[in-house]
């Protein structure tokens, strides 16, 4: 039977394959994180082109409170995107 010591030192690991599996992780995730972000910002988008010609004050308080928070979820979702390219270059750096 095999010490662990043994088995270890007996294993190779490809370091490109984990290398690029690393990077195409945080290549996607950026990716997922970056549309994601769009998709906020479009819905700010037209919640605020919904109420344009609306007269009620009330309605079009209501609205930018909803685009409101839509660019701010956006802008957070930019900063895990950030985080992944980061995390990518880090990985590619690293490994």
């Amino acid at each position: 039977m095999k010490t662990f010591r043994q088995h270890v030192a007996e294993r190779r690991l490809n370091e490109a394959i984990v290398r690029k599996g690393a990077v195409a992780s945080y290549a996607a995730q950026g990716k997922k994180h970056g549309d994601n972000a769009v998709r906020s910002y479009n819905q700010a988008k037209l919640t605020l082109q919904a109420v344009r010609k609306t007269q009620s004050t009330d309605t079009k308080v209501d609205a930018l409170a909803r685009a409101f928070i839509d660019l701010l979820d956006g802008l957070v979702l930019q900063r895990q995107q950030i985080g992944s390219v980061s995390a990518q270059i880090t990985a590619l750096a690293m490994l």
